[in-house]
Order: C-alpha cells, then sequence, then structure tokens
C-alpha cells in the first residue's frame, strides 16, 4: 500500500492487486475502509476506486462511501470526461451494483492517482 497526495489535498491509499483477482482488491479495500473507520476516520472517508485498463479509455469505478453507491468516471483528458463510456458503464452494473443516480454526487477525480 502507498500513500499519495493528489493536486487539492486529498490523501489516498493505493492499494494495487493482479486483475485476475478483483474478490481480494476488493476484500482488501473494504478492509481498508473498515480499519479506517474503526479507528475514528468515517467522516474523513470520500470514495474507493478501482482503475480498469484496457482496449478502450480508463475508466474508474467509484464508490461512495457515505452514499453506498457506484459511478463511473472516465477520463479522457485535462478536465475532460467520455460520459457515454461512464453510462454504458452505469447501464452494464445497474442490475449488480447501487449505481449513483445524483450527477452533483459523482465526485470528478482529476489527476487521482492511477486515472
Amino acid at each position: 500500500m502507498q500513500v499519495s497526495r493528489d493536486d487539492f489535498g486529498f490523501t489516498w491509499l493505493v492499494v494495487e492487486g493482479s486483475p485476475d483477482d478483483m474478490a481480494d482488491l476488493c476484500t482488501d479495500l473494504h478492509a481498508v475502509n473498515t480499519s479506517l473507520e474503526a479507528q475514528g476516520f468515517a467522516d474523513g472517508l470520500l470514495c474507493s476506486r478501482v482503475t480498469f485498463e484496457g482496449h478502450g479509455p480508463t475508466v474508474g469505478l467509484v464508490y461512495l462511501y457515505k452514499q453506498g453507491t457506484f459511478y463511473a468516471f472516465a477520463p479522457t483528458g485535462t478536465h475532460q470526461r467520455d460520459n457515454l463510456t461512464e453510462i454504458g458503464v452505469r447501464d452494464l452494473l445497474a442490475a449488480e451494483l447501487p449505481m449513483e443516480p445524483e450527477m452533483h454526487q459523482r465526485l470528478t477525480l482529476w489527476n487521482a492517482p492511477g486515472l
């Protein structure tokens, strides 16, 4: 695990895992959040993100800690996003995960580590 700060001063705990073992990575992320909450940092937890890279755009699947919902974030450049990819990911995962319906709740994670 590494500690990183973004341009806005937020601290990120970066956990890397094998793309072939997504279950372990999700378990590790849940354990980190649970441990931070138990140590009194619940108010400071904003989100967790898993980044997917492949033949298309890089996409982050973001979990909003306080809302308990997910959304896709697909940056394409400096403060630009691929909205069609984000909508496609939302539609693909809506039956499996609670997706965030409110656009204003979605954090724009510009320059976050891994994106």
